[in-house]
């Protein structure tokens, strides 16, 4: 089996080392990327085509929300997991992700939000 790649997009460093650390202990053999923003993230997109996993927080720095990127990856990315992390709990965005196809988890993360989706 060929090593699995994760994106992780957050601003927060902290949420991204969280993040990281829930993966690496359940597969430690993942890669892990990191962004801090979407635009970085679309940057690293371009140079890692083979993904397999994204986590992406919504409100972070720059032109892009974490689902108008969701949405942009939905296009290259149809049948990979995408998860919604974020503190930011109206319905308004809850229901956007679950229109463009993809998981809303509440933050703060823990495993026990983050390790269903990975599985």
């Amino acid at each position: 089996m060929s090593q699995k790649k994760a994106l992780i997009v957050d601003d927060s460093t902290v949420t991204r080392l969280m993040i990281r650390k829930i993966i690496l202990d359940k597969f430690p053999n993942w890669e892990i990327l990191e962004a801090d923003s979407a635009d970085a993230a679309k940057t690293m997109v371009a140079n890692h085509e083979d993904i397999d996993f994204f986590s992406l927080d919504q409100n972070m720095p720059g032109e892009l929300s974490g689902l108008d990127l969701a949405e942009d990856l939905k296009k290259s990315y149809k049948n990979t997991k995408i998860i919604l992390v974020t503190a930011n709990i109206q319905d308004a965005i809850k229901n956007r992700a679950k229109s463009i196809g993809i998981d809303f988890v509440e933050k703060p993360v823990s495993p026990e939000k983050i390790l269903p989706h990975l599985d």
